[in-house]
């Protein structure tokens, strides 16, 4: 199984403008280059990596809030969150197209950051689940998966 990193990389981009209105400052992605020798640097230039085998990603939020992202081509990826009251490591199944991360990966910034609300936008939710724009959020930096 590979994960297609540059289509995973191109579906980051499509949720950055919306983290950015809720508030969340997105790092530049980063790529680690399987060819390059050892100890392989993080570049963020991804014309400068030959054959990628990680793509990373740190979204920061509200009070120093964290959420490092690392996929890899295998399909497997690291997932750490830091805030005020907790920190860790997420769950993460394999991963099977970057499709399946992106979907993911709305899960684990709603984990982190609870959901994302801006002024312009409705509230975004974990898929399937209704979300009323005018209702207050939940605040699920503090609940812990069941």
């Amino acid at each position: 199984m590979v994960v297609d990193l540059d289509e995973a990389a191109a579906l980051v981009d499509e949720r950055v403008p919306r983290w950015r209105a809720a508030g969340l400052v997105p790092g530049r992605p980063t790529w680690r280059d399987a060819a390059a020798p050892w100890p392989q640097p993080l570049l963020t230039d991804r014309s400068s990596v030959h054959d990628p085998d990680s793509l990373g990603i740190v979204l920061t939020g509200p009070s120093d809030s964290e959420l490092q992202v690392c996929l890899y081509r295998g399909g497997r990826a690291d997932i750490d969150f830091f805030d005020l009251a907790d920190c860790g490591v997420l769950p993460t199944p394999d991963l099977t197209s970057a499709a399946d991360f992106a979907t993911h990966l709305d899960r684990w910034v709603l984990r982190v950051f609870g959901a994302l609300t801006t002024e312009s936008a409705p509230a975004v939710a974990e898929p399937g689940t209704p979300t009323a724009p005018s209702a207050a959020p939940r605040d699920r930096r503090t609940e812990r998966p069941a």
